[in-house]
């Protein structure tokens, strides 16, 4: 029986940390943090915990692959906020500068669980929330000069924040403005399936409109709206994440891998493998066997 291959947590963010200021409690750690970093910054980041960002100055736009699957998000004043499940994984770059300022809140697993009959499992980016922007200001208030009641605040502060974000993950507090002429979770699940079903294969745009039903023009405005992104970004992100998958957990080679991915040769592979993820194929599997 095959052993089961212990999880990768990654963070890695580019730029230059000017300033952190870190507070722990056994609920919650959170961190306030200050980058120099123009035009682009790459991140990669998948952890343990459940984590709570708010951008505070100096980001717009988020491009990136979440669990494998293409996203764009704009940022501004009025959502600014970003909630990851544990375990999430997003892999991009943001557009920021010159300064970038931020907070990031990782809530403990054990607290998570005792306060919630269900799990966290959907994420929700660049959106808005009144209570939890005042919520994080105070918090960093409290962090930034810590006394001997940060933990009773710290505690206080996370079951409110908690209780906000559980909503937001059921649909209760929806994230955004409910976009119209989106395509509908049934419609977006046939294509899913058939992306996958047909990676190896020429999938065209009339191929996806067909499966949904609409005109070409129609379906490449609905899909933007549901997905965030183009249906030529959402198909790459598919076949890289297979891709990655293969690397990791075979010994094929690089040019059988590109093919059944949906690559027309090698070459082709290893190049935008290495745009998408930074690293060359060959790199990436040896250091998921590393």
């Amino acid at each position: 029986m095959e052993e089961a291959r212990p999880e990768r947590f990654v963070r890695k963010v580019g730029g230059e940390l000017v300033s952190s200021v870190i507070a722990r409690s056994e609920p919650i750690r959170v961190e306030l943090l200050s980058r120099t970093s123009r035009p682009r910054m790459n991140w990669h980041f998948r952890q343990p915990e459940l984590t709570l960002f708010w951008f505070r100055n100096g980001c717009s736009r988020l491009q990136a692959t979440i669990n494998g699957r293409p996203v764009e998000y704009e940022f501004s004043r009025a959502a600014n906020l970003a909630l990851f499940p544990a375990g999430t994984e997003i892999e991009g770059e943001w557009s920021v500068g010159p300064a970038f300022d931020y907070v990031v809140v990782f809530l403990d697993p054990k607290f998570v669980t005792s306060r919630l009959n269900g799990l966290i499992e959907t994420p929700a980016i660049a959106f808005g929330h009144d209570q939890l922007c005042r919520g994080l200001s105070e918090l960093c208030q409290e962090a930034t000069t810590p006394d001997n009641l940060f933990d009773l605040f710290a505690e206080g502060w996370a079951s409110q924040a908690l209780a906000h974000m559980a909503r937001l993950s059921r649909g209760a507090e929806p994230a955004k403005a409910p976009s119209r002429g989106g395509l509908p979770a049934l419609k977006l699940r046939r294509i899913e399936e058939f992306v996958r079903a047909n990676l190896g294969e020429t999938i065209s745009l009339s191929a996806l409109s067909d499966v949904a039903g609409l005109s070409k023009r129609h379906f490449l405005r609905a899909f933007q709206e549901s997905m965030g992104t183009s249906p030529h970004r959402y198909v790459l992100g598919l076949r890289i994440e297979t891709a990655k998958r293969r690397l990791a957990d075979t010994d094929e080679s690089l040019t059988s891998i590109a093919l059944a991915s949906g690559f027309s040769h090698a070459q082709h592979f290893s190049s935008t493998f290495r745009q998408v993820t930074g690293v060359s194929p060959s790199v990436f599997r040896q250091q998921g066997r590393a």
